[in-house]
């Protein structure tokens, strides 16, 4: 029996008294014994892993010719190293975990996101949020870019923030929209407290508030339980077309020109995520424009007579 399967028997524990007695006394045992307590002893250095990647992702990138140290080592050290290597692979498995905890990894592919208590989170297009799950009992805070529907289990104080506001609440449902100069807060079942541009204002089922180019605004919308674009559609209330052709373009990926169109004018309406044609026969008509299509471009102009 070489000495391979000597170690392999004593790990699988497959080894009389009296071979246990004579492989505890042999070298090979020492070796290992020693690789062990290394192991044991062994304190990782601190780990990035964002650096960590991106070096990697370079090494790939120039496929530079790698020599591996398995290659060079006997028999004996192979299987020596591989138990190294489980550990500290273990090791470093749990760090990138906690680093991604720590640092609140930014979830953006998902668009339903379940955050540790269960509260439920639905994102629009191009919005993404990040939490930290350490600690999430005590402290409920959740960042946001973009926009996104909320649904609050009941507990400790739940903290929304985005870069041009913060929203607070015990357990409700909510949407947060934060693009560039628009925010938007709409509370559908209990309340929510917004602090946002210098006010502070408590919204009660139904309750809208916003800020549109740095200006606030405070309306009620008819009974509704949750967002359009939950079911395939987009709407909006005396909303600049700026704004209404952003939405369009997050929506279908596409890249809309309008010279010469008053992007200020006010809409009022709503449009499908299902079909381009009718999305923009639904914004164009009311505001007598005409639209092209020419691939993933639009292009708006004034409608002739």
């Amino acid at each position: 029996m070489d000495k391979s399967d000597k170690i392999r028997k004593w790990l699988n524990g497959e080894v009389s008294d009296s071979e246990q007695k004579e492989f505890q006394a042999s070298e090979e045992f020492a070796e290992l014994s020693r690789l062990m307590n290394a192991v044991d002893n062994f304190a990782a250095p601190p780990y990035d892993a964002e650096k960590e990647f991106e070096k990697l992702a370079k090494t790939t990138i120039e496929n530079k010719p790698v020599i591996s140290l398995y290659q060079k080592l006997s028999s004996v050290i192979r299987i020596a190293a591989v138990l190294v290597f489980v550990v500290l692979a273990g090791y470093f498995v749990y760090d990138l975990t906690s680093q991604s905890a720590n640092n609140k990894a930014w979830i953006a592919e998902q668009t339903e996101v379940y955050l540790p208590d269960s509260s439920f989170v639905l994102l629009n297009a191009d919005s993404k949020i990040r939490f930290a799950e350490s600690g999430w009992e005590n402290k409920r805070n959740v960042e946001l870019q973009g926009d996104a529907f909320f649904r609050v289990k009941k507990g400790s104080q739940f903290n929304v923030k985005t870069k041009q506001g913060k929203v607070t609440v015990l357990g409700t449902e909510f949407e947060v929209k934060d693009r560039t100069d628009f925010y938007e807060v709409t509370c559908y079942s209990g309340s929510v407290k917004v602090l946002a541009n210098e006010h502070s204002v408590v919204l009660k089922p139904n309750d809208v508030f916003r800020i549109i180019d740095n200006k606030n605004e405070n309306y009620t919308i008819a009974n509704k339980t949750e967002p359009d674009w939950l079911n395939g559609e987009s709407s909006f209330k005396s909303v600049p077309l700026k704004f209404v052709v952003d939405e369009l373009e997050r929506q279908y990926q596409v890249s809309v020109s309008a010279k010469d169109i008053d992007l200020d004018q006010l809409f009022t309406g709503s449009f499908s995520h299902k079909n381009l044609e009718i999305a923009l026969e639904s914004i164009t008509f009311p505001v007598n424009l005409d639209y092209e299509i020419n691939g993933n471009k639009i292009d708006l102009t004034i409608e002739s007579n």
